[in-house]
C-alpha cells in the first residue's frame, strides 16, 4: 500500500466516540469492592475522611474498653489462639464459648453474658455434642441452657474458606458474606473460627495478605469480637505459623501448650503430663502477659485456682486475682485491710499474717494493690468505726 493510500484511509476515518468516566463513588467501607472486570476506565474513588474532632471530644469521657474475657479476649477486634494439633484448642474454645454464653467466670472474669458463634472445621456434630456435656455439667447447667446463646456450626468435611488467592490477589469468598450474615442473624457478639488453615486460603507468609484478611474478618463480624484458632510452625519453639503479621494484626495472642512457655522443664527428657495444659497470654495490647494452668478432669479443663508462677516475679492478672481473693477471704473472716502502711490493718500485712499472699512478696502484693486502686478496682471507703468513734477506712472491691 502506497503512502497516498494510507493518507486516504486516515482522511476518511470516522472520529472515535469519546467515552466519559463513570461518576465518582464514595469508598465508605474497608471491605473489598467487587467490579465486573471489564471496565476500560476505572471509576474515580473518593475516600471518606473522618478525623477525630478533638474540640467536640475534649469535654467527653471515652467509653470503657470492652472484653469478652477480661484481659484475654477483647471485643470488636481479632485475637488468635494457637497450639499444636490435638492439644485441645477446640475444647478450650467450647469452654470459653460456654462461659461467655452463660456469663460465668472461666480463666478470668466474663463481664456479661454474650451470644457466641463457633465454626468448627475439624469436628463433627457428635464429637462437639459429646464434649459439651461435661462442660455444661462443670458449669452446673444443662445443654438446653445454651439454646440461642452458644451457636455451634460444624463444617467438618465442607469448604469454609473465607478468602483465597485469585490470580495472585487475595479475594473474599461467598463464605465471608455468609459469616457476616450469620453474625447478624444470630446477633452473635463473639465468634470462634476453627481454624486458620480452613478459613484462610492465601499465603500465610505474605504480611499484606494476612493483614488484609484479618481486617476483612474484623469488619465481617463487627461489632463482635473474633478468635481465630491456629497451629504453630514445625520449628522448635514456634507458637504460630506464618508471617509476624498474624501476631501484629491481632489485639491478643493466646497459646495452649503442655509445658509452660519460657519455663525450662525440670527434666527435659521427661514427657509432659497428659492431664495438664497451660493457657498463656503471649501478647496483649492492653494487659501484661499471664497464664493459667488447666487440669483435665473427666472431659473438662479445670483452671487451677492457686498456681504459683515458676519464674520471675508474680505479676499481671494472676497478682491482681490474688489481691481480690485476699480481700474476699478477709471479708469472710470479718476483717478489712486498708492502704495505710503504718496501720495494723495494712492489707498486705494482713494478707501475709493469714497466708493469703499466694507466693508473692508483701512488697509486690502492696504494689499490685496500689495499681488496682489507681485503676479503680479497689476503693477506699469507711467500713466502720475505731474505739474513739473515728471513721475506719478499708479497701473494698469495686463492683
Amino acid at each position: 500500500m502506497s503512502i497516498k493510500d494510507v493518507q486516504a484511509l486516515l482522511d476518511n476515518a470516522k472520529p472515535v466516540e469519546r467515552r466519559d468516566f463513570a461518576p465518582a463513588r464514595t469508598y465508605e467501607d474497608n471491605g473489598p469492592r467487587a467490579g465486573n472486570g471489564i471496565d476500560a476506565d476505572p471509576p474515580a474513588v473518593i475516600f471518606k475522611r473522618t478525623p477525630l474532632d478533638w474540640a467536640a471530644l475534649h469535654a467527653q469521657t471515652p467509653p470503657q474498653r470492652e472484653w469478652a474475657l477480661e484481659h484475654w479476649l477483647p471485643m470488636r477486634h481479632p485475637s488468635i489462639l494457637a497450639g499444636r494439633g490435638g492439644i485441645g484448642k477446640t475444647l478450650v474454645a467450647q469452654h470459653l464459648g460456654a462461659a461467655m454464653a452463660l456469663g460465668v467466670h472461666y480463666v478470668d472474669a466474663v463481664p456479661r453474658s454474650l451470644k457466641v458463634l463457633l465454626w468448627a472445621g475439624e469436628d463433627d456434630d457428635a464429637e462437639l455434642w459429646r464434649r459439651q456435656i461435661p462442660i455444661c455439667t462443670h458449669f452446673g447447667v444443662s445443654l438446653a441452657d445454651l439454646k440461642d446463646k452458644l451457636i455451634v456450626q460444624s463444617y467438618e468435611g465442607a469448604d469454609m474458606t473465607l478468602a483465597t488467592s485469585v490470580y495472585g490477589a487475595l479475594t473474599p469468598t461467598p463464605m465471608m458474606a455468609e459469616l457476616r450474615e450469620q453474625v447478624r442473624d444470630y446477633s452473635a457478639e463473639y465468634v470462634f473460627l476453627d481454624n486458620s488453615a480452613r478459613v484462610y486460603g492465601g499465603n500465610e507468609n505474605d504480611r499484606h495478605s494476612v493483614t488484609q484478611f484479618l481486617a476483612w474478618l474484623a469488619a465481617a463480624v463487627r461489632p463482635a469480637g473474633v478468635c481465630l484458632l491456629g497451629h504453630p510452625a514445625k520449628g522448635s519453639g514456634s507458637e504460630y505459623s506464618g508471617s509476624t503479621a498474624w501476631e501484629g494484626s491481632v489485639r491478643a495472642r493466646l497459646y495452649l501448650s503442655d509445658r509452660l512457655p519460657d519455663a525450662p522443664p525440670e527434666n527435659e527428657d521427661a514427657p509432659p503430663d497428659e492431664a495438664i495444659r497451660y493457657l498463656s497470654r503471649r501478647k496483649s495490647n492492653y494487659s501484661p502477659n499471664d497464664w493459667r494452668r488447666l487440669d483435665y478432669r473427666e472431659g473438662v479443663l479445670v483452671p487451677e485456682g492457686r498456681q504459683l508462677a515458676p519464674i520471675g516475679q508474680i505479676g499481671g492478672e494472676f497478682a491482681r486475682d490474688a489481691v481480690r481473693r485476699a480481700v474476699l477471704k478477709l471479708k469472710g473472716m470479718g476483717m478489712c485491710g486498708n492502704a495505710a502502711q503504718r496501720s495494723p490493718d495494712y492489707l498486705p500485712r494482713l494478707a501475709n499474717q493469714y497466708g493469703l499472699l499466694e507466693g508473692m512478696a508483701e512488697k509486690r502484693f502492696g504494689a499490685t494493690m496500689r495499681e488496682m486502686m489507681k485503676a479503680g478496682d479497689l476503693v477506699s471507703q469507711t467500713v466502720g468505726q475505731y474505739s474513739n468513734r473515728s471513721p475506719k477506712p478499708g479497701l473494698v472491691l469495686h463492683t
